[in-house]
């Protein structure tokens, strides 16, 4: 009957047999269904409790909601084997248990959420993440996505098992409230980014960067101070003097940022990160902090004519230590950007730092070489002089300490057409699909993914002019 193709004869007959040959039956007739992309095979999987396969059947033609309501209603106990149907020790009685349905319902409610994460739904990737308790992917979810107030609002509620996402995105809420042209000269704003910082319970540093930052007059950056719990800029120059002697260079920029002359911060920074990229051991999270700290400089004295060198050498040194921030967050759309924003910043403007744009090349080239191949030469395996170059930047990348913030953002509308308002992209001179960010000239666009993505590893605007990007 089999061999006539009259299966449900065949499967009706069966039991007659034995239930281990109608099992063996079941499923021949289930994988011959699933060759066919049929979807009579729901049924046959589901008699003999076949969930895998069901759910590699859903996910494979891209049924995602389909394949986790069935991995879920395994978890539940509502797909079951028969007892009699496992006798003689079927080959997948030992697989289907409430182990392997959890970790399937896991496996599944992943891929559905990253569908929804590329399809620019951050929020309902999000619920996916959160609906089999994953708090960690979820809050990066919404962090990735740009819905920042969503995200603090989340792990208020989590607590504990969501702090250290809750307090990134309280950070990155702050600096949504520190944009100079529309927010900062409110002081309602001001204030907002200090409360957003105070709820981090380590915050001294976070408060100090926002006080340093604040372009108002010097009665308004006392008042800020004073709010904050620091000396007041007379005194910060003080401290500052002080510290320099004693020889912590960390705390040396800080209160001279805070201080009447925060210019003064750059050539203790800058030299610092020099000495350091001199040497060979080296690694971003060595240097992050200083270059971050110097960044909050105020971008009115970062653009005065007498700190053009150190100017140039900050942005410089953000974009080389960004270019390897994004290869470590695997922001891939923007690496090459990066490299080639130092790059010409490193060729048109004279300088004095421990990089060179042959190294730049090496290193871009590395990267691509070793985790990016390409249609034209899929195959091509990197050199030797290639792995041992990207090696060394693996070294010195170390880990993310934020795992679930690894990979490129998407916000909300990211795959929609831009119709008849068409903009080019200034980083990769590519049309823009989805929102567009315009650059402080007013005239250049990237997309808003890109913008976030540079915004998080390198603070100042892709057009080399000191100004801070400030996309959230």
């Amino acid at each position: 009957m089999v061999e006539l193709g009259e299966w449900d004869k065949a499967l009706s007959v069966a039991p007659g047999v034995s239930m281990k040959y109608w099992r063996k039956l079941m499923q021949r007739r289930a994988d011959q269904l699933i060759q066919e992309e049929n979807d009579d095979v729901i049924p046959y999987c589901i008699a003999v409790g076949d969930v895998k396969k069901l759910v590699s059947f859903f996910t494979a033609r891209g049924q995602l909601k389909e394949a986790l309501l069935v991995a879920q209603a395994a978890c539940e106990g509502n797909i079951q084997i028969s007892p009699l149907s496992t006798t003689g020790g079927s080959s997948n009685s030992g697989g289907n248990n409430t182990d392997d349905y959890n970790e399937l319902l896991h496996k599944v409610s992943k891929e559905l959420a990253e569908w929804y994460f590329q399809d620019g739904h951050a929020v309902l990737a999000a619920c996916c993440h959160l609906a089999v308790e994953n708090i960690e992917l979820a809050m990066a979810n919404l962090i990735r996505g740009n819905e920042l107030e969503l995200a603090i609002s989340v792990g208020t509620v989590l607590g504990e098992s969501a702090a250290q996402a809750t307090h990134y995105a309280l950070e990155l809420l702050a600096r949504k409230c520190m944009t100079v042209t529309t927010c900062f000269p409110s002081l309602g704003y001001r204030d907002l980014a200090a409360d957003l910082l105070m709820m981090i319970p380590d915050n001294k540093l976070q408060l100090a960067k926002l006080c340093a930052f604040y372009p108002g007059c010097t009665e308004e950056i006392n008042d800020l101070h004073e709010k904050c719990n620091l000396p007041d800029v007379e005194e910060c120059m003080r401290l500052a003097e002080t510290i320099q002697a004693d020889g912590d260079i960390f705390e040396t920029i800080k209160y001279y940022l805070l201080s009447t002359e925060p210019e003064k911060a750059l050539p203790i920074g800058i030299q610092y990160v020099k000495k350091q990229l001199c040497g060979s051991d080296w690694t971003l999270d060595s240097i992050c902090p200083y270059l971050d700290l110097l960044s909050y400089i105020r971008t009115e004295r970062l653009v005065l004519h007498k700190c053009n060198e150190f100017r140039n050498e900050l942005l410089i040194l953000c974009g080389y230590i960004g270019a390897l921030l994004a290869i470590r967050r695997q922001y891939n759309s923007i690496v090459p950007a990066l490299y080639e924003y130092t790059s010409q910043l490193l060729k048109r403007r004279e300088v004095s730092v421990p990089l060179k744009i042959e190294q730049l090349s090496e290193e871009l080239d590395a990267w691509r070489a070793c985790t990016q191949p390409t249609d034209e030469s899929p195959c091509t395996p990197p050199s030797e002089l290639q792995r041992m170059v990207y090696s060394i930047l693996v070294s010195r990348i170390q880990e993310e300490p934020l795992k679930g913030m690894i990979g490129p953002d998407c916000v909300t509308g990211s795959n929609l057409p831009s119709h008849s308002d068409v903009h080019i992209s200034c980083l990769t001179g590519l049309r823009i699909q989805g929102p567009v960010f315009f650059l402080e000239d007013g005239k250049s666009a990237i997309s808003l993914n890109d913008a976030l993505m540079w915004a998080k590893v390198n603070p100042f605007s892709p057009l080399g002019t000191g100004v801070r990007l400030n996309p959230f």
